[in-house]
């Protein structure tokens, strides 16, 4: 007797499955839009658009814009070092950090004015203002002086990632010949490139920085 093969039921056709998203993939998606269009750019319609679901579903995982900031932040301070760490003498982790903290910024610089006036929250964040004053304390500072340092250090960075980003050469020299400013006129002849201008200036003035403060406490040890 032949066994009798029942043929499969057709697989019914539905809705298609609602692909899988969680604050890591929102936190990518969101620094994309970010880089490519602003701030402005990452509404939640759009924001749901590059991870192919609904906007309303995001609401399940995230509460709004504010939480955005909070999952971006930590993505852009990825790549900035922790100077207590290094195991670098004060002077140059605080100069490695500095740079590290430049060219994170200066890759993502559309998140500039968001994340610098809008108040800390994540961890990641505030573990690398630690390891910063952590550094710094270790070096004899008072924790006082360190604050300020950090404090500074962060507005000389983000004005020249800014500045580095800059889609046209900021001063040019034969405009200032033309109105009457010989002197500037002659100091950017040669300065022809806004991204070698902003980096090589503020690894200079980071340089003065760092020494300002290694002559206080230079004062301070004698």
């Amino acid at each position: 007797m032949s066994e009798t093969v029942i043929p499969a039921s057709p697989r019914r056709s539905g809705r298609p499955r609602t692909p899988r998203i969680d604050e890591e993939r929102i936190a990518s998606a969101a620094l994309e839009l970010i880089d490519e269009r602003g701030w402005q750019g990452c509404t939640m319609a759009a924001l749901a658009a590059r991870l192919g679901v609904r906007a309303p579903s995001l609401y399940h995982h995230i509460s709004g814009q504010e939480q955005i900031v909070d999952l971006v932040r930590p993505l852009v301070i990825a790549h900035i070092i922790d100077p207590s760490e290094s195991g670098l003498e004060w002077r140059e982790a605080f100069f490695a950090f500095g740079v590290s903290y430049y060219r994170a910024f200066a890759h993502h610089p559309n998140t500039i004015q968001v994340l610098s006036t809008t108040p800390v929250h994540d961890a990641a964040t505030l573990r690398m203002y630690e390891g910063f004053l952590r550094m710094m304390h270790g070096a004899g500072w008072d924790l006082e002086r360190a604050y300020e340092a950090m404090i500074g250090l962060e507005h000389l960075a983000l004005g020249f990632a800014y500045e580095w980003n800059a889609e046209e050469l900021m001063l040019d020299s034969a405009l200032a010949a033309e109105h009457g400013a010989p002197l500037l006129a002659e100091i950017t002849r040669d300065r022809t490139e806004q991204p070698v201008i902003a980096e090589e200036t503020f690894l200079s003035l980071l340089r003065r920085y760092i020494d300002m403060f290694a002559m206080q406490l230079d004062r301070n040890e004698r």
